[in-house]
């Protein structure tokens, strides 16, 4: 089997209602994405300040620890192995004191208490429990609120003490160093306030320019659209609609399909055109195909073709001869007050409806034996006649009088076909 090749065969193909229509990528934007972006940018700006509040937290906690170690290590006495004699105390009090230090205390990895240093008198010890956290968090500090105080934060840590100059190894230590939170929550405020107008920002600018680019794009996609309803519009004014179905569609095949053809010429047009100003021939075909063009689409028939004086139509569906018949009819009429009027001619049989040549110029059309004796009619018909087969004329209505019947031998038929001609009554 003969594989499809790819290309605009693969397109997917539009409904009429859809030509011309622009993708409204703007009223997306508006309506569905920037929503979305809105409560996305708030659970991240939520997140975020999470992350920078546990973030300065654990900074904080490190910072707490490492300024206790280095407090008791300016000592030099305290090894941590003995309680902490009084002037040692009273040293560590000072530093407390003008560090802003509330409360400190210090415990062996086993929990017996080495140091108890209070800045206020209300400091309670910290909680076991608490310690226990941190010895089992392998020394990382951590921050508690209101296990000391109420209204303060502690930090709890392992400090490590260096050797004594008399040459006893330092020892390991808890510490819970306590301060009021009024100034971690106000830095922490700082830091996740900044960093949020800092993101809150960029999201804005980030908004602002995509919309502002998908505005463009929008504006660009509108003109666009008009411009391709505009050349549909105007292919509609000069083609039948299957032609300008097919000139959409690349992958339109040829079709076969019954039809009541309709054929009709300008008698003495080449007397007329030969002797009449340009403007007032062309005047006289532009009348006389509007004219045609209205009664022909009144009656559901679509226009082939027109070349020169002459109009190619043609009628599918149920009743296509009595709608062609009236079509015929209202041409004719509608030309009474021309310089030059029609002669019609009528057949009906199969056509074929198919895109002619290729690359740059292509035409649509109907074409086959239906077309070339509707053809052959309308030359048999004299001004304001319609001409058409017997078995047509049986159809013709009491607007129609006949005027003639005669056979006809029509070129390249080896059938003589009987004709009949109609006059309006």
């Amino acid at each position: 089997m003969k594989r499809r090749s790819r290309g605009m065969s693969d397109t997917p193909r539009l409904d009429a209602a859809d030509i011309g229509r622009p993708f409204p990528l703007l009223r997306v934007f508006l309506l569905i994405l920037l929503p979305l972006l809105l409560v996305s940018s708030v659970g991240l700006v939520i997140m975020l300040q999470g992350a920078i509040s546990t973030s300065a937290e654990k900074l904080f906690a490190d910072q707490e620890i490492r300024l206790v170690r280095s407090m008791l290590v300016a000592d030099g006495q305290f090894d941590g192995r003995s309680p902490a004699s009084a002037s040692i105390v009273a040293d560590l009090r000072t530093e407390m004191a003008e560090a802003g230090i509330a409360c400190l205390s210090l415990v062996t990895p086993d929990g017996e208490p080495v140091a108890e240093i209070a800045g206020e008198a209300s400091c309670a010890t910290p909680d076991a429990a608490a310690f226990r956290e941190v010895t089992e968090d392998g020394g990382g500090a951590v921050l508690a609120e209101n296990i000391v105080l109420p209204d303060h934060w502690t930090s709890l840590g392992t400090v490590t003490l260096p050797e004594s100059d008399e040459g006893r190894a330092g020892n390991d230590l808890v510490v819970a160093v306590t301060r009021r939170s009024v100034s971690l929550e106000a830095a922490i405020a700082r830091l996740s306030g900044f960093w949020t107008i800092v993101f809150g920002g960029l999201f804005l600018l980030a908004v602002l320019a995509t919309g502002f680019v998908i505005a463009r794009a929008q504006g660009t996609i509108d003109r666009q659209a008009a411009y391709v309803l505009g050349v549909h519009r105007r292919l509609g004014r000069f083609l039948s609609v299957a032609a300008v179905r097919t000139a959409i569609d690349d992958d339109a095949a040829p079709t076969r399909f019954s039809a009541l053809v309709m054929f009709l010429d300008l008698r003495d047009f080449s007397s007329f055109a030969e002797a009449a100003p340009p403007r007032e021939v062309a005047a006289l075909v532009d009348a006389f195909v509007t004219a045609v063009a209205g009664a022909v689409a009144d009656q559901g028939g679509e226009i082939d073709k027109i070349v020169g004086d002459g109009i190619l139509a043609f009628f599918r569906g149920d009743d296509a001869t009595g709608r062609a018949l009236v079509a015929a009819i209202a041409s004719i009429e509608a030309c009474q007050s021309l310089a030059r009027r029609p002669g019609i001619g009528l057949y009906r049989g199969e056509v074929i409806a198919t895109a002619l040549g290729t690359g740059q110029r292509a035409d649509f059309t109907i074409l086959g034996r239906t077309v070339n004796l509707a053809s052959r009619l309308c030359s048999l018909a004299a001004e304001n006649e319609i001409t058409m087969p017997e078995d047509l004329a049986a159809e013709a209505g009491p607007k129609l009088v006949e005027t003639s019947r005669r056979l006809v031998q029509p070129r390249h038929h080896s059938q003589e076909l009987l004709v009949v001609s109609f006059r309006l009554a």
